[in-house]
């Protein structure tokens, strides 16, 4: 699960640089909208589906260790 986080991240990073891609084109006259759309909605929907991946995998990890102290306790 960590991998695909790492993925989805490096990913939305990727997909913003897209979108910059698609704005700074416009400096030069020749910007791209949907290079500018297609990176903000991917690069904010990878970030989101890392963060929500994270919580599920830090809350997986809590739940093994309260689980292991509830063991040792008993």
């Amino acid at each position: 699960m960590r991998l695909i986080v790492l993925l989805l991240s490096m990913g939305s990073v990727v997909l913003f640089g897209y979108a910059l891609a698609g704005m700074g084109g416009y400096l030069l006259g020749k910007g791209r909208l949907d290079y500018v759309f297609t990176g903000l909605l991917g690069g904010f929907g990878a970030a989101v589906a890392a963060l929500l991946l994270w919580k599920k995998y830090l809350d997986m990890i809590l739940m093994e260790d309260t689980r292991e102290k509830d063991r040792d306790n008993s």
